[in-house]
């Protein structure tokens, strides 16, 4: 999720313009190749609809516009090894920042790329085989009925009645999100609202940001959400290739990211090894005066598990 100052700075400065050109071309050609080689191996199969070429260009416009409270561009401030680990991750993964798939955010003077949970489901539906999924939140005075099938651990809501009075009360207890595999198949994944608000406690607004406040339903519905699709994701056969997807739907301010950069920096993250050859490439902050922007995924996983690569997320 792109930030913007209120006090209208431009993305770059003229002079630095030429030099984050080349940076954005060297950086974009080298993810390409790198892209071209698991291709070539087999190690990577890039969605028919999905091109990385565009894709790159839409993370460029998006990246030109984030920056952090100190008014820092991610173009000109983040490391050039950051900033090609996360392009390699969306074009992986498959994503559009443009589709608010995923975002990018700047911890410090890294920069990372998370899946939304608008991602998620496209994750779990390229990976996993999901087929559609519908998620609704429980309010106070719903009535509200589910079994446990004890043979297979599965769920199935039996009943759900809501009013408008039980709508409009907005005090939300639980969510659901109700799956459909391309098999036919069905689950339900259920989430009290005390674990709801444990998993909001994980990101870095502690679920007291402005929409956690004033849409506490939509919240717990993209939290549900998350936690069925990062099931899906996790035990498809192409988890290996996936970062492992957290339960925090939300997407924090720049502000939260600047005032939670030096806990996450502590996190046990590792960036992707690409073991690109970047020390060609020109520092963009060489030229200009620095950027900064948004939301960590806090488990790691290994990309592609060979020594070569070295590659983990």
């Amino acid at each position: 999720m792109s930030t913007q100052n209120n006090n209208s700075q431009v993305p770059t400065t003229t002079a630095a313009q030429p030099q984050i050109e080349v940076v954005k071309k060297d950086i974009s050609s080298q993810v390409l190749s790198k892209i071209e080689t698991f291709k070539s191996t087999g190690e990577l199969n890039i969605p028919k609809d999905y091109s990385p070429e565009n894709a790159l260009k839409s993370a460029y416009i998006t990246l030109a516009e984030t920056s952090n409270k100190e008014g820092k561009y991610a173009l000109e401030y983040c490391t050039k090894e950051s900033i090609a680990d996360s392009l390699l991750k969306m074009v992986i993964w498959g994503l559009s920042p443009l589709k608010k798939q995923c975002y990018f955010i700047m911890f410090g003077n890294r920069l990372q790329c998370t899946p939304d949970y608008s991602g998620n489901i496209a994750l779990a539906k390229r990976y996993g085989k999901l087929k559609s999924i519908k998620a609704l939140a429980i309010f106070k005075g719903d009535e509200f009925k589910f079994e446990v099938n004890p043979a297979t651990g599965h769920k199935k809501v039996l009943e759900h009645k809501q009013t408008i009075e039980s709508i409009g009360s907005n005090e939300v207890i639980g969510a659901y999100a109700i799956t459909e595999m391309e098999d036919g198949t069905t689950d339900v994944e259920i989430l009290s609202m005390k674990q709801i608000r444990a998993s909001w406690e994980q990101g870095a607004a502690k679920g007291s940001s402005p929409a956690h406040n004033k849409f506490p339903d939509q919240m717990a519905i993209k939290t549900a959400i998350n936690r069925a699709c990062k099931l899906i994701i996790r035990s498809s056969d192409d988890s290996a290739l996936m970062e492992s997807v957290e339960d925090e739907a939300e997407q924090v301010t720049q502000f939260e990211a600047d005032v939670n950069n030096e806990i996450t920096e502590k996190s046990n993250k590792r960036p992707i090894s690409i073991n690109m050859d970047l020390s060609t490439i020109p520092e963009a902050d060489e030229v200009s005066n620095d950027p900064e922007p948004l939301e960590a995924m806090q488990n790691e996983g290994e990309l592609f598990p060979t020594e070569q690569r070295q590659a983990r997320f």
